[in-house]
């Protein structure tokens, strides 16, 4: 299939002046920086400055690189300073986030052809509502960038990881910078880190990680994609030294004690091979599953809750379920349903989710906590603070990549992109079962920037497919003329 031609929204002559005028308004805010700011502002101004011409140079490569990058300074949460107020993650990431949006705007031509464009759209302009009725104008800005990045990047990826050199890059860049991060762990499991980190009745590894669910969840994306070239590669070697890289990646994972990963993985990797119709493969994997669910007892006391959640009871040992998880789903579920009209389309702004989860804190701790209570699940949360209307818009863009991975791997003949495809239906599954049990790849970034620039390439892959044959509503003839007469078919 051809390749969609390049009609930015800007024609290039109006770039050469907006440059020009970029460059002015970037000379002067250096200068303003050098002379009136402090050393580490200045500093971070011009590295801004520099990331910024980067970026608008070689974007393709400046894609690749930020999702690089932002894997890695994930693991940078201990070092010290603020800019504005904004630590480094914040900063890189608010920065990330603006600049896609200008190219996005700067594209939009070209994007407004992509998939999803319509509920992107949605989304967006409900997000926009919200944050104008938000109270607090930082943490509105703050969750503003949280949720639109992730899909300003996807569509930037469909956009400019557009050959299949590139796409090998970007899955081979995040890959290496995700073994970076595995070796942080394999080093923290290995210099004995879990035995000083105590939570909930166990000792767990959180490697190199400030937070323990942001540690599992990204080890539950590494994991998927190792399996995914694990299952992809042709050559022995490669295979083994994967395989030698899953067995460390499922240890740390395994040595989080977090179900919310853990069922993700099983989910993924049953609906993978299920797709690549590896039945024996299946069946062993499931084996080895149930017989170390039967043989280990911290898993059986993990997961012990659904068996408390599908029981008889109706007291307080339901309310507490998944620690506290459906005591608080259903208290805060019923305080939506409670809201006002426009607060029961339109949610309670950004932030105003945490307004319903305090019923269940004043009820059920003996000190209400010193932080805001989460919801622990991704879909109340935007339920809560964006309506209806915008949940619905997230879930079909989900929907939109599950079925573009399908198109991949039932119509590619390319087997690369099939089993991606596959893979992007595996870890659509696996986002929404997580999300729906805790905050995942909605609330924490890295994951979501991950999860949905893989949704980028699978759109970008999905362009390379011939169009299919419609099916027309003429109705065959009913004769054919053989030497000039005519006969009934």
């Amino acid at each position: 299939m051809a390749a969609t031609p390049r009609t930015p929204l800007i024609d290039p002559d109006s770039l050469n002046l907006w440059g020009a005028g970029l460059g002015a308004v970037a000379v002067g805010v250096v200068s303003f920086g050098v002379i009136l700011l402090p050393p580490a502002a200045t500093v971070g101004i011009v590295a801004g400055v520099v990331a910024a011409t980067f970026f608008f140079a070689r974007p393709a490569w400046s894609i690749l690189l930020i999702f690089a990058g932002r894997v890695v300074i994930d693991l940078l949460w201990s070092v010290g300073g603020a800019v504005g107020g904004l630590n480094l993650l914040e900063l890189y990431g608010g920065g990330v986030a603006a600049l896609a949006a200008a190219y996005f705007f700067i594209e939009l031509r070209r994007v407004e052809r992509q998939a999803g464009f319509t509920p992107l759209m949605v989304y967006f302009a409900v997000l926009v509502l919200a944050a104008v009725r938000s109270l607090n104008v930082r943490d509105a800005a703050e969750i503003l960038a949280k949720y639109i990045s992730p899909l300003l990047l996807m569509f930037l990826v469909a956009s400019l990881v557009n050959t299949d050199l590139l796409r090998r890059r970007f899955l081979q860049l995040i890959t290496a910078a995700g073994l970076v991060s595995l070796s942080l762990s394999v080093y923290h499991l290995a210099t004995g880190q879990r035995f000083q980190f105590y939570l909930q009745g166990y000792y767990r590894l959180h490697g190199g990680y400030n937070n323990l669910h942001n540690h599992a969840l990204f080890l539950l994306f590494l994991n998927a994609l190792i399996f995914f070239w694990v299952m992809n590669v042709h050559t022995r070697a490669w295979r083994f030294a994967l395989l030698v890289i899953q067995a460390a990646g499922l240890l740390c994972l395994y040595f989080t004690f977090v179900r919310t990963a853990l069922t993700g993985f099983a989910v993924f990797v049953v609906i993978y091979l299920l797709m690549e119709r590896r039945y024996n493969l299946l069946l062993g994997a499931l084996g080895a599953g149930v017989l170390l669910l039967l043989t280990n007892t911290s898993l059986q006391d993990r997961f012990y809750d659904v068996v408390v959640l599908l029981g008889d009871d109706d007291g307080a040992d339901k309310r507490t379920v998944g620690s506290g998880r459906f005591g608080i789903w259903t208290s805060s579920f019923a305080q939506y349903l409670r809201s006002a009209p426009l607060d029961l389309v339109l949610g309670r702004g950004l932030g105003g989710h945490y307004e319903l989860t305090d019923v269940y804190a004043d009820l059920y701790r003996s000190t209400k906590k010193s932080e805001d209570l989460d919801p622990h699940n991704d879909y109340l949360s935007l339920l809560f603070q964006l309506g209806p209307i915008a949940l619905v818009s997230y879930l079909s863009m989900q929907l939109l990549a599950a079925r573009q991975g399908l198109e991949l791997h039932r119509r590619s003949k390319d087997p690369f992109m099939a089993g991606f495809g596959r893979f992007i239906v595996a870890l659509t599954a696996v986002t929404s079962v997580t999300n729906f049990l805790s905050n995942s790849f909605i609330q924490r970034v890295t994951v979501a920037w991950l999860f949905w620039g893989m949704v980028g390439v699978v759109y970008s892959m999905r362009r390379e497919l011939p169009d299919e044959e419609k099916p027309t509503n003429t109705p065959p003839p009913r004769f054919r003329v053989v030497d000039g007469a005519r006969v009934n078919v």
